[in-house]
């Protein structure tokens, strides 16, 4: 038994889903191929920004008061800074930062796809790919055939080692979800820095829970677990019977994706799609499934290759991570970090400001972060008129 779709998809996960769905709408055959059963967990500290709210929104055709109270499971204002166990700053944002369980919210995505009949092959582990002769056996032996090949199959992207692509970089999470009522927990969104090194650490609510986690670039050497029991036991929480999840980021750097065949391309995780300040995967996620779909409707309806239609969609991702990997480096640099805990202390309104301009909309080039200090002090003086 064999079939053919223009376009699989390997991964159902954010970017998976969002190239499945947009290519869904324009009328394009393609099916989505996925190690797991849905719904199914995953390490994510869960935040979503406004720029990835609206791209939600667009992509599934529902409303933000529907998705907020349907699919999202947290929202807040209110934005806390920490040197190690010392408050910096405290500050209420103007546009608000929301907050999903990723169980729920892949869920939400594969069933939008599935209700307009899209076609999700599940709990396959055993599938086989053939790049060369464009066919994927299934476990059961069912064959497809395709066209192209989208692959987005997470950080450690097991299609990726196959075509030769190595990754530069790879951070690592760690995290737990604690009941509120078993913390002193006034609410908040708390992001902790000088806790783990090249990285940082976060308490996020999470509907009756908080998410409490951390993460930055991997070393084997270096205890996340033993790490993170302390910022438990600081923030009041019983370290014992608590369950603790990890898992393999992407973190500082795109892929090279010179090494794939001309119709096959990575996204999300898999592409090192990640922001390499903050850490935030979701809207580059989402964005490069839309975009993977649009190069692939490009391809269908012209001559043009889907890797230098694919390239150019996304160039300002590229762009954005290679000049934030740079930032990154002297930010989380020993000096800059003591630096960084004395010029912080007290200045809410920097932190409400760059939240509002640059981690919800990306107001800002990261190569332009003076313009964005200047712009902020510009608007300090005027509010003191």
């Amino acid at each position: 038994m064999s079939s053919h779709y223009d376009t699989i998809i390997i991964g159902a996960g954010p970017a998976g889903m969002a190239a499945a769905i947009t290519l869904q709408k324009n009328g394009i055959s393609n099916a989505v191929i996925d190690k797991s059963f849905f719904p199914r967990n995953k390490v994510c500290g869960g935040l979503v920004t406004c720029k990835t709210l609206e791209t939600v929104i667009e992509l599934t055709d529902t409303g933000a008061t529907d998705l907020i109270s349907d699919v999202f499971c947290d929202t807040d204002r209110i934005i806390e800074l920490y040197f190690k166990n010392e408050r910096l700053t405290c500050s209420e944002v103007d546009i608000p930062l929301y907050f999903v369980r990723r169980e729920k919210f892949d869920f939400f995505l594969v069933k939008k796809y599935k209700e307009n009949g899209g076609i999700l092959f599940e709990g396959e582990k055993n599938y086989t790919v053939d790049f060369e002769n464009k066919t994927i056996t299934l476990g059961n032996g069912e064959i497809i055939t395709f066209n192209y090949l989208l692959i987005a199959d997470g950080a450690l992207s097991p299609n990726a080692k196959k075509l030769g692509i190595k990754r530069k970089n790879t951070g690592f999470c760690i995290e737990a979800h604690i009941p509120k009522g078993d913390v002193s927990y006034p609410g908040g969104v708390k992001i902790f820095f000088g806790i783990v090194k090249k990285g940082y650490a976060w308490c996020f609510p999470s509907g009756n829970d908080i998410c409490v986690g951390l993460g930055g670039v991997y070393k084997k050497s270096t205890d996340y677990k033993n790490i993170l029991d302390g910022l438990l036991k600081q923030l009041g929480a019983d370290t014992e019977n608590t369950k603790y999840k990890g898992a393999f980021v992407p973190y500082g750097s795109s892929v090279d994706q010179s090494h794939c065949p001309d119709n096959v391309i990575l996204l999300g995780d898999a592409a090192g799609f990640v922001d390499p300040i903050y850490g935030e995967g979701l809207y580059f996620a989402i964005t490069s499934g839309i975009e993977a779909a649009g190069a692939c409707i490009t391809a269908v309806r012209s001559s043009y290759s889907i890797n230098a239609v694919y390239y150019k969609k996304t160039e300002f991702i590229v762009k954005t991570i290679k000049k934030g990997n740079r930032l990154k480096k002297i930010f989380f640099s020993h000096p800059v970090g003591f630096l960084f805990k004395r010029r912080i202390k007290n200045k809410d309104f920097f932190v409400r400001f760059y939240c509002d301009r640059q981690i919800s909309k990306y107001g800002y080039d990261y190569s332009r972060m003076i313009k964005l200090y200047s712009d902020y002090r510009k608007e300090k003086r005027l509010l003191k008129q």
